[in-house]
């Protein structure tokens, strides 16, 4: 009956609101977990100049130009590769995947 009553003691006391925000003052801003509604999460790309990097970076050659998808969180970037072949690809802005 003691060990019961000691748990619940002690559920109490660490669940209390004093004791969340002792231990929230412990840990530093960037280690809390931010919660982003879906329509306004962060954008892993944010803008045109973003995208031309990551595509020139992973897939070489010359950047023609960028632009935005109309309607989607995604850019359309025209790339000069190497060989002489002109390519279109698309950025997801959202997870930053490459397709195309």
């Amino acid at each position: 009956m003691k060990f019961i009553v000691l748990c619940l003691f002690s559920i109490g006391v660490v669940t209390s609101p004093f004791s969340v925000a002792k231990l929230n003052n412990l840990l530093p801003k960037s280690q809390y977990a931010s919660h982003t509604p879906y329509k306004s999460a962060a954008l892993k790309i944010a803008n045109k100049e973003q995208a031309a990097k990551l595509v020139k970076s992973r897939m070489g050659g010359k950047v023609l130009s960028v632009k935005t998808v109309k309607g989607k969180q995604a850019y359309k970037v025209k790339l000069l590769k190497d060989d002489g072949h002109i390519i279109s690809v698309y950025v997801n802005a959202k997870t930053g995947k490459i397709k195309g």
